[in-house]
């Protein structure tokens, strides 16, 4: 029976697409074809023989393969979901990948926001409209509660099998993060996987007669695609993007006051329960330090 290994619960918006792509890479384990499905949260298995669908997705994996799974909402499905997921496989390992939760709200909200078109207008009340966006809405507050989360997998599981890392550490040290996390889950720790291709960076779409084309150009894509050469579509498709977006602006240091003191105890008890030095997450950054999605 394809029973899973280990599974990555998040954080979304904490790189798990990026880690999808490069987990996938070793050659030692098999991950479903397709991220994102979650399909343990939307279906609600509470028995393994109810979860074919499921299991059915790691049909394509050679016997010596270890499966897993990359998800970006398991971390906060709460209570019900960890207790099914114990349920159906009680020994599987868990990663999670812990983003600082204040620019992981922004991130996620700018995210959510991806295909809104801003005038410019609309970009002079940025910090205005995310404050509202962000502060009233649990979808942008609730996945960054890490330390209840952790909490609540560790009603149901050992201390033992569930693996921490740091958004950053992967932005900064991954050698040492896939090392480890190799070893976590029983595959070659040596292997290296390529690093140079990063998913969703954070950007932001203006209103102007560039993004107006490049709609438009989408909406006709399969039409083009049959009069215009592959090199020449994506040349036009890079101009009329690079005229569209634009970098994402900062984080006004009202919304991060904000945020920082909506996630403060928690912050804290994370770092008293884990040993991480997380504490940084809680100070308002230098404006020259660089922002990253």
């Amino acid at each position: 029976m394809n029973i899973p290994k280990f599974v990555v619960v998040g954080a979304h918006k904490a790189g798990t697409s990026s880690f999808h792509t490069y987990l996938n890479q070793h050659p030692e384990i098999y991950l479903p074809a397709k991220k994102g499905l979650d399909l343990l949260s939307r279906r609600k298995f509470k028995e393994l023989h109810e979860a074919g669908e499921y299991l059915a997705q790691f049909d394509g994996a050679k016997p010596d393969q270890v499966l897993g799974e990359v998800s970006s909402v398991y971390l906060h499905q709460g209570q019900g979901f960890i207790q099914r997921l114990n349920s159906l496989f009680p020994d599987i390992k868990i990663v999670m990948i812990l983003r600082n939760p204040i620019e992981r709200a922004y991130s996620h909200a700018l995210w959510d926001s991806r295909h809104h078109a801003y005038t410019q207008a609309e970009i002079q009340e940025f910090d205005r409209y995310f404050e509202r966006l962000i502060m009233t809405s649990q979808k942008f507050l609730l996945p960054g509660l890490y330390y209840t989360h952790l909490q609540n997998y560790l009603s149901h599981f050992n201390r033992d099998q569930i693996k921490l890392f740091l958004y950053d550490d992967l932005t900064q040290n991954s050698e040492a993060v896939f090392t480890e996390l190799f070893n976590f889950v029983g595959v070659n720790p040596e292997f290296r996987p390529d690093l140079s291709s990063r998913l969703h960076v954070g950007a932001v779409q203006v209103s102007n007669p560039y993004s107006i084309l490049l709609k438009k150009a989408e909406s006709m894509r399969s039409s083009i695609r049959l009069l215009i050469p592959k090199a020449i579509r994506q040349s036009i498709r890079d101009i009329l993007y690079a005229k569209s977006y634009i970098p994402k602006p900062a984080m006004s240091d009202h919304l991060r006051g904000e945020l920082i003191d909506y996630f403060h105890d928690e912050v804290i008890n994370l770092e008293q329960l884990t040993g991480l030095e997380v504490s940084h997450w809680l100070k308002i950054p230098d404006r020259n330090s660089v922002i990253r999605d």
